[in-house]
């Protein structure tokens, strides 16, 4: 498990983690070589020193930070979300709380990064910054998550 810190300190004693996942890797990287490429055009020019800041931001923001402040879990009795590094927030969503699950593939994600979104609807839930906490975005095969979270869902359904 790539995130094991992270889950030994926000998991139940008897909850393991069945599937974990975060921001694509090929969506960090396609904006951090844009980044980097952006901050050679400026080491050109009489501001040299921006450019240098410019690559070096957009390595640490898409390279380390969306990875790390993004970790997202389907354990044995929830969703899991992780989010932020110096300060951060965790969202549980438990599965019979679920009432539908949506796979969203932008155009761009799905031709540049091959990423897409995964979007998990609650019931009762009427404020607009819970809804966006439920979208998990950029994530590698949103298919094969979404296939693993309907999986999970129905094992425990058949207990």
């Amino acid at each position: 498990m790539e995130y094991e810190k992270i889950w030994k300190k926000t998991l139940n004693p008897n909850e393991q983690v069945e599937y974990e996942f975060s921001v694509g890797k090929k969506y960090r990287m396609f904006f951090a070589t844009l980044g980097c490429l952006g901050g050679m055009v400026l080491l050109f020019t009489p501001g040299y020193y921006v450019g240098i800041l410019v690559a070096a931001i957009s390595v640490f923001y898409f390279w380390f930070y969306q990875k790390w402040a993004n970790a997202y879990a389907f354990t044995n009795k929830r969703i899991v979300a992780y989010r932020g590094w110096l300060s951060t927030d965790l969202i549980s969503i438990d599965y019979d709380k679920i009432t539908d699950v949506t796979v969203e593939e932008p155009i761009l994600d799905k031709l540049l990064t091959h990423t897409g979104n995964l979007i998990v609807n609650t019931a009762g839930v009427g404020f607009p910054e819970l809804k966006q906490n439920q979208k998990f975005e950029h994530i590698e095969n949103p298919y094969e998550a979404k296939k693993k979270l309907d999986e999970i869902r129905s094992n425990i359904k058949n207990k």
